[in-house]
């Protein structure tokens, strides 16, 4: 981040590498809405990319999971907070 940022563009600056330290893709083409996404123009976290970092972080799913054993799970965590 430039010194010289400030206001919102320094916030969003913040908000994305946060969110690319908690384990977000960065520069995702197909992450809409999101502020992966360069081709969009979101400055914050948009409310896609705060149900992903839910859902990354929920308890049910363990570092070494494979695909198999964690795609039902976020099947169902997604299912979930999309009702909320």
């Amino acid at each position: 981040m430039r010194a010289e940022s400030s206001g919102r563009l320094r916030q969003a600056c913040i908000e994305e590498e946060l969110a690319q330290g908690l384990g977000l893709p960065n520069d995702c083409p197909t992450a809409v809405p999101s502020i992966f996404n360069d081709d969009q123009q979101y400055a914050l976290l948009t409310r896609r990319d705060e149900l992903l970092l839910k859902m990354l972080y929920d308890p049910a799913l363990a570092s070494g999971m494979t695909r198999a054993q964690a795609m039902p799970r976020i099947t169902e965590l997604a299912r979930r907070l999309a009702t909320r």
